[in-house]
């Protein structure tokens, strides 16, 4: 094999910003610009791209490197380096001390596209000589090791090219991350600061609650002009002081964990001069590298900062609106709880096709899918339309709502670009089918009076459920009477839906409104506490009669008659209610009777809430907070009524069943009306509901063992979703800092396990879960969002959770200590 020629000298980083990143690579070539410019990093040497090639030729390993895999890595690991190289790595090293950082800097890792953060490696503490070889080894390894060649081949064969930053270690005195605009909403008017004492690693790789800063940053000028602006207009907005018991330090072969004292652990980590000069070096490094930046920095023992390194805030995904279509759990999944049967999913699904589903834009530009489908008995919506829908102002938020259905890499994509407009070819092509089949008149769609139209419904359903007079009333006769009842439900669960649809969206919109009134008058903080129902919702009362019921307040009858509707998975039409199963709630009643009173703490918090209403400033902003609130109201008062609507239209399918011998619930609604008819005959109708019987249980003993369907299909595939060591991110829907023991449960059933203080770990929670929030310390959940009714009474509550957490019921696991702050949406694992 022909041996390839020498590479290049190692570098220094004035020599190094001669060469571009296809031969230092990404993160060489950013601290370089940097050092060219005069910011602050330390000293470093750069090992080019051709010394890895020339190792892999000198090893004859570089056709197999294409691949690959963990021989190639292995073989990467132990072979030696070139004499020459290793000669003069040991010298040129030898200048910069006796403690290093070694750090990969592959082509096209920290670039604009695509970070590649997390899957190369990073060594700390390395000494000279042998360490160093190792090291230098190791990095060039994971280029080949699973996790950065599956990133790899998702981000077009990127190939494994990788030069090495030997770079002198600083012995921070505080370090942390820093984001030049806020990743956790989109906002490029604010940057956020993370801080602790001692090294970096604890915050990036999630071993500590760091401190939090958000600050508001100038708005977009030229270079020149906003570094000026920076010295007067760059202002604290937010600080959290995170509890620190230990920090990282500098020992031989890498880093220690020392206890601090206690003085140390409560106090912020930078003073406020501090913060403003650091931010102020944040946005110099943002001016010279070009772009949104994520900076790993440190402080030095004489105060002085350093960029350790800078890559660009990436927007990952393509801004092309194509692609497979996307399904997802989100929304829908914390409706369905538990598996969906044949027919109680296709009953809820037709209703919801008549208002959503748009087939010649579907076809057109959409992929030709239906807006839902069932796949492993969980309904999924397609959420492709949203790549099409949402849209991002210069700086401002997209739509949360629109955007929090889509996958994780799809929604950072959002939130990270600066400015996308929405698809016009889409919205024309709603509107005119809108127009052409006077769709306006299938919703109660104004913003301002939907809350109206729902007071009318609800008092017209009070008629249709009244237990004597009403349609539903008495018992059944004969089929005829139930086939009319069934009917009956099917037009009052339209009718609830016509306005029920409306208020979802007018709720979000009017929360993200309200919120963009708060942040401009600098209240922000005060959003949760101003963002919840005004008063005591019927998920409120529910719970505290279930409190009164395990006190023995309240009879068991007396609570069934007023409560028995609700369950646990209410939109499945098969589930057995509480008035079917007594035992769930009184098992749920013993559990809530050992917390205080639901109605205090709702009391506590509406309280607080109109405090905060007080400092609200305009008419404009106190209106849309009441109105946001109003529809917050709304979500819960809804739902308990749509629960005691399917508790009377549940009353005509069983008689049903019970009258044909045959479980119904196994077919979709149309095969029943096939069977009814004649169409479908009855032994084909058995052989059918035989079948999915035997596929319901065993999907049922799937998920009693964890495997829960995926949140997010491509076709029939799983979408990949990343993850991230001891730090896992999420969605905060409730504000608060909270360490406690995990404890997961499948199902409210399981609520015997949980203790007081418990960090409640669910895939998803139905209201019907909402009494186990009367013990937790915080929540977790896989499903939801900002609105979602777990959210809604969790803040009502204020009990800290975030969801949107990616198989959080199997990364986390009973007896872990974890600390959940609501506020950002992160969970750290200790």
């Amino acid at each position: 094999m022909a041996r390839s020629s020498r590479p290049g000298p190692l570098l220094d980083l004035a020599a190094a910003h001669r060469l571009g990143p296809a031969e230092i690579g990404g993160k060489a070539d950013g601290l370089a610009r940097l050092h060219a410019r005069g910011l602050p990093v330390p000293e470093a040497l750069v090992l080019p791209t051709g010394w890895l090639a020339a190792h892999l030729d000198r090893h004859g390993l570089t056709e197999l490197a294409a691949e690959g895999g963990p021989e190639v890595a292995r073989a990467v690991r132990e072979g030696d380096l070139e004499p020459a190289l290793a000669g003069e790595l040991r010298r040129a090293a030898g200048l910069l001390g006796d403690c290093l950082a070694v750090r990969s800097s592959a082509v096209g890792e920290d670039g604009v596209q695509h970070s590649f953060a997390g899957q190369y490696r990073t060594l700390l503490g390395v000494g000279p000589g042998d360490a160093l070889e190792d090291a230098v080894r190791a990095c060039w390894a994971s280029a080949f090791e699973g996790p950065a060649r599956t990133y790899r081949g998702q981000r077009r064969g990127l190939p494994p090219r990788m030069a090495v930053v030997v770079q002198r270690m600083v012995d921070a005195r505080t370090a942390g991350v820093m984001f030049t605009i806020n990743p956790l909403n989109g906002a490029w008017r604010e940057m956020t600061i993370e801080s602790a004492w001692g090294l970096g690693e604890a915050v990036v790789s999630g071993q500590i609650v760091p401190d939090y800063v958000r600050l508001r940053r100038p708005r977009r000028a030229p270079p020149a002009v906003r570094r000026l602006l920076a010295r007067v207009r760059l202002e604290v907005l937010e600080e959290r002081v995170g509890r620190q018991d230990r920090a990282w330090r500098l020992a031989p072969g890498g880093a220690c964990a020392e206890e601090l004292p206690e003085a140390l652990r409560e106090v912020p980590k930078l003073s406020r001069r501090e913060l403003l000069a650091l931010g102020r070096l944040g946005l110099r490094v943002e001016a010279r590298l070009g772009g949104p930046q994520d900076i790993e920095w440190a402080q030095d023992s004489e105060g002085r900062f350093l960029v350790l390194q800078a890559r660009p805030v990436t927007a990952t995904g393509s801004d092309e609106r194509s692609g497979s279509v996307v399904w997802s759990r989100r929304f829908v999944g914390e409706r369905w709880t538990r598996p969906a049967t044949p027919l109680g999913w296709s009953l809820m699904r037709d209703q919801l096709h008549w208002f959503i589903a748009y087939p010649e834009v579907s076809r057109t530009h959409l992929g030709g899918e239906e807006p839902s489908r069932l796949f492993r008995f969980a309904p999924y919506l397609n959420v492709t339309v949203f790549r099409h829908l949402a849209f991002k102002a210069p700086g401002a938020p997209p739509p949360r709502f629109m955007t929090e259905l889509l996958p994780p890499d799809e929604e950072q994509s959002w939130l990270r670009r600066r400015a996308h407009p929405p698809d016009l070819a889409v919205y024309a092509a709603i509107f005119r089918t809108t127009f052409a089949e006077r769709r306006w008149q299938r919703f109660r769609w104004n913003p301002v009076t939907n809350w109206r139209a729902w007071e009318e419904f609800e008092a017209r359903l009070e008629g249709e459920l009244d237990p004597e007079r009403g349609p539903f009333a008495g018992p059944i006769r004969d089929r005829a009477q139930a086939l009319a009842r069934i009917g009956h439900g099917r037009e009052l669960v339209r009718e609830y839906i016509k306005v029920h649809i409306c208020s979802l969206l007018f709720a979000n919109i009017w929360y993200q409104v309200a919120e963009a009134f708060l942040n401009a008058q600098e209240l922000g903080p005060l959003v949760p506490e101003l963002l919840r129902p005004a008063g005591e919702t019927w998920t409120v009362r529910t719970n505290r009669a279930l409190w009164r019921l395990g006190r023995g307040e309240l009879g068991l009858d007396a609570f069934l008659r007023d409560y028995g509707h609700r369950s646990a998975c209410s939109w499945e039409l098969s589930t057995r209610r509480w008035a079917e199963e007594p035992d769930e709630a009184l098992a749920l009643a013993a559990h809530a009777a050992q917390g205080v009173d639901p109605a205090i703490r709702a009391a506590e918090q509406a309280e607080a809430s109109e405090a905060a209403l007080a400092r609200v400033r305009g008419r404009a902003a106190r209106e849309a907070v009441v109105l946001a609130r109003r529809y917050l109201t709304l979500r819960e008062d809804q739902r308990f009524h749509f629960d005691r609507l399917l508790w009377a239209w549940k009353a005509p399918w069983d008689w049903l069943i019970e009258d044909l011998g045959l479980d119904l619930w196994m077919l979709e609604d149309g095969e029943v009306q096939s069977l009814l008819s004649g169409e479908l005959a009855r032994d084909r109708a058995e052989k059918t509901i035989a079948r999915r019987r035997e596929e319901l249980e065993a999907e049922r003993r799937r998920r009693e063992q964890g495997d829960e369907p995926p949140v997010f299909l491509s076709g029939d595939q799983a979408v990949a979703t990343g993850r991230s060591g001891g730090r896992i991110q999420g969605l905060g829907i409730s504000p608060g800092v909270v360490t406690g023991t995990v404890r997961v449960l499948r199902s409210p059933a399981d609520g015997v396990r949980l203790r007081e203080g418990d960090i409640l770990v669910a895939h998803a929670t139905d209201p019907g879960w909402t009494p186990l929030f009367l013990r937790a310390g915080a929540l977790v959940m896989e499903l939801g969002g900002m609105l979602s009714h777990g959210a809604v009474v969790a803040r009502e509550y204020g009990l800290p959770a975030v969801v949107n957490v990616v198989d959080a019921t199997a990364r986390l696991h009973d007896g872990q200590t974890v600390t959940v702050d609501g506020s950002r949406g992160v969970v750290w694992v200790r």
